[in-house]
């Protein structure tokens, strides 16, 4: 059987409906959340034992058990799961509409930072930075060595593998991130001490400081490797290493080490790795080749892009400038697979599906990439939308793909 032409995927993050975050604020539920919740409900085909159940709970309004609020948790990954297997066409056959490739859009999860650092033992929070769209996360010190405490990704696995109607892969984030987000000043003190003994006294500040990230991304790594390998050997046919940190360093001994990094982390684990990244500097991403073709076991990489290009249709060099990296994948010879984005994710403005169609169609041109090894998603994760509008981009993405799929007969 042939593989499918242009497959689609979720690289990111799901929102999460208010009767999932308000119990854990302790925020009293109130009617329009069990109205969306019965609304969403229907819309992806929960069955009725499964609306019942979570019915039963929501119902409460406030004063939640932990194994209530465990439940409500489940369901909010079984809503992501099917919101991802259902988007699209109203009224379409079954398999024209939904994502070939899903996940559960971090339903679990506080956010991809916040979430691995509080279970790694050797961090401890120390305050806020604000990220984009008023949102804010938690940064954390390191302040003894690091060990790994237990598996923070393994039951939402587990419950996403019993549950999911597509294929499934799990995303976990990579040390360089975990690094690159985090107070530093461990592993610099660690180094001027050694320069203070005179066993490092050669060292410049702008290499004592590499070393330092050296040894923060290396000890982050042994302690992922456990993480994913366990995930691997409970079944992770796809395990998305997240690196949207990649670029945030511009000298080439730091592209390298995100190389080593992600080859670090995944020796010797039998499964299927892909690279996730998004938004670099203005140097864009070539700032990363040809080294990230040396990540041994990365089937995958998927990049955003939609946000940097136009708005209208056409498959020329002139109409699609927010693409023109992806020449990097065939100047280089790259022969595996590519995940483009063709949804702009920080914006309520949806574009035609005319565009996106051009958006693939282009992709494939300048990649010269068979349209099976071409996988098509939003730029990044969808949290910052309103359920309704993420909905719409994953329909975008699905029935801008069929549309593609029509242009190649």
């Amino acid at each position: 059987m042939r593989a499918k032409p242009f497959p689609t995927q979720e690289i990111g993050s799901m929102p999460k409906f208010s009767w999932r975050t308000k119990p854990f604020m302790k925020i009293r539920l109130g009617r329009e959340d069990i109205e969306s919740a019965v609304k969403w409900g229907k819309k992806i085909g929960l069955d009725n034992r499964e609306m019942n159940e979570l019915l039963q709970i929501l119902k409460k309004d406030s004063g939640f058990t932990e194994g209530e609020k465990k439940r409500i948790v489940e369901f909010s990954l079984l809503y992501a799961l099917r919101m991802q297997e259902t988007a699209g066409r109203e009224g379409s056959e079954k398999e024209e509409r939904g994502l070939d490739l899903v996940w559960s859009g971090e339903q679990a999860r506080t956010e991809m930072y916040q979430t691995p650092v509080s279970h790694i033992d050797g961090f401890e929070f120390i305050g806020r930075v604000r990220s984009f769209d008023n949102k804010y996360w938690r940064i954390a010190s390191v302040v003894r060595p690091l060990k790994y405490a237990h598996n923070y990704h393994i039951e939402e696995f587990l419950f996403t593998k019993k549950h999911a109607k597509r294929r499934l892969k799990i995303p976990v984030t990579d040390p360089i991130t975990i690094m690159a987000w985090s107070d530093n000043s461990y592993y610099v003190r660690r180094w001027e001490e050694k320069k203070m003994s005179g066993r490092a006294k050669k060292i410049t500040p702008s290499k004592m400081n590499f070393y330092a990230r050296r040894d923060f991304v290396f000890d982050l790594a042994t302690v992922i490797r456990r993480v994913v390998r366990e995930l691997a050997d409970a079944g992770a046919e796809e395990i998305q290493m997240d690196i949207p940190a990649a670029t945030q360093y511009q000298e080439v001994e730091d592209v390298k080490l995100v190389v080593e990094a992600f080859n670090e982390t995944t020796k010797g684990i039998n499964t299927n790795f892909s690279v996730h990244s998004c938004y670099p500097p203005r140097y864009g991403y070539g700032l990363l080749f040809p080294y990230i073709l040396e990540m041994k076991n990365c089937k995958r990489f998927s990049f955003e892009y939609a946000n940097r290009d136009l708005s209208g249709t056409g498959v020329s060099k002139e109409s699609r400038p927010g693409y023109s990296d992806l020449r990097l994948f065939r100047e280089y010879g790259y022969k595996g697979e590519l995940g483009v984005g063709v949804i702009h994710v920080h914006t309520d403005e949806l574009p035609s599906l005319e565009t996106v169609r051009d958006r693939i169609l282009y992709s494939a041109k300048v990649t010269d990439m068979a349209p099976e090894k071409l996988y098509i998603n939003p730029d990044c994760g969808l949290r910052t939308r309103s359920p309704e509008l993420a909905y719409s981009m994953l329909g975008m993405v699905v029935e801008g793909a069929r549309l593609a799929r029509s242009s190649l007969r």
